[in-house]
């Protein structure tokens, strides 16, 4: 494959995509864009929802700025949550990082959230929504999972620039943590938001 030019990694929070982006596209020479934190630093947002700790971003002006953004650069990794909202791009790949949902939960605690915005995402996490949002901008053709359970960024970085990226691996959809939990399992994730 040749060198990509626009990469989005996705996945849920916890699963290490700020740190696998970062050394990614240093690894690249592309430009790295953490959405979630350029939102904040240009008061791209329209209000702060109190209840799940987080902002309500103003979409247009956030396509707008990322569209403008990838037309001025060479090559950029574009870290987001919600591959959804970048529906206008052509990425050559999406990277979906996943984590088990037991392992995830071990590193969200410590952020402090609300007990239902941990559980709401590593329901997503569970269900795979990352992945089912990044199958409306492009087909499974583009689309890589990889479980970093764990593995620590820099592995994540290698299977990215030797597999992926040289052709080795094969795209689509495999992570399943739902067909590998039981009920009891399942239910202790139930949120009600």
């Amino acid at each position: 494959m040749a060198k990509p030019r626009v990469i989005i990694v996705t996945g849920t929070p916890g699963t290490g995509k700020t740190s696998v982006s970062r050394l990614l596209a240093e690894k690249l020479g592309c430009i790295h864009l953490d959405v979630s934190r350029y939102v904040i630093e240009n008061r791209m947002y329209v209000s702060y929802d109190e209840e799940r700790q987080s902002y309500v971003i103003d979409e247009d002006r956030v396509r707008e700025a990322i569209k403008k953004l990838v037309e001025t650069s060479k090559c950029i990794i574009i870290d987001i949550h919600y591959p959804e909202l970048l529906d206008f791009l052509q990425p050559d790949i999406i990277i979906i990082l996943r984590t088990a949902p037991e392992i995830l939960e071990r590193r969200l605690k410590p952020r402090n959230w609300p007990e239902n915005k941990v559980k709401e995402n590593i329901m997503a996490e569970i269900l795979g929504v990352p992945t089912a949002n990044a199958l409306s901008i492009v087909g499974s053709d583009k689309i890589y999972e990889i479980d970093t359970t764990d593995r620590e960024p820099e592995e994540v970085v290698r299977i990215v620039l030797e597999d992926i990226l040289e052709g080795k691996a094969k795209p689509g959809p495999k992570i399943d943590w739902l067909s590998r939990m039981s009920p009891d399992e399942l239910i202790k994730y139930e949120y009600s938001g």
